[in-house]
């Protein structure tokens, strides 16, 4: 499995990308691209939104995710639909419950990979 920073590169070389150019597309300082690609910074959810979004690939594909669906284990409560999740007095629906899924799930493993980079540099 390789690690996002070298995903990132990669598909830099491919597209035929310098670090100025990739960073001027997207708005983003050298330094960022450059602390994504060597593992030294943790990739953003929304800046891997953008570099996915800017690739024309999925976060899935980024985060090399099988694409499992998502499954939602609040201890089998036998009906969900006795559950009242709650943001700001408005109740959570299907489709922002299933976001927050997603934003966990990209968090975790970002944070994984990102441990695993300290490990190596260790």
């Amino acid at each position: 499995m390789k690690q996002i920073g070298e995903k990132l590169k990669d598909l830099r070389e491919q597209n035929d990308l310098s670090v100025d150019d990739l960073a001027s597309e997207l708005g983003f300082a050298k330094t960022v691209i450059w602390g994504y690609e060597s593992g030294k910074k943790q990739v953003s959810v929304s800046h891997l939104a953008l570099l996915a979004d800017y690739y024309k690939v999925t976060m899935d594909f980024l985060l090399e995710r099988d694409g499992s669906s998502s499954k939602l284990d609040l201890k089998e409560i036998a009906d969900l639909g006795s559950v009242n999740l709650v943001v700001d007095d408005q109740p959570v629906n299907e489709e922002e419950l299933a976001e927050v899924m997603s934003y966990l799930q990209v968090k975790r493993r970002l944070k994984e990979e990102n441990e695993q980079v300290k490990r190596s540099v260790n």
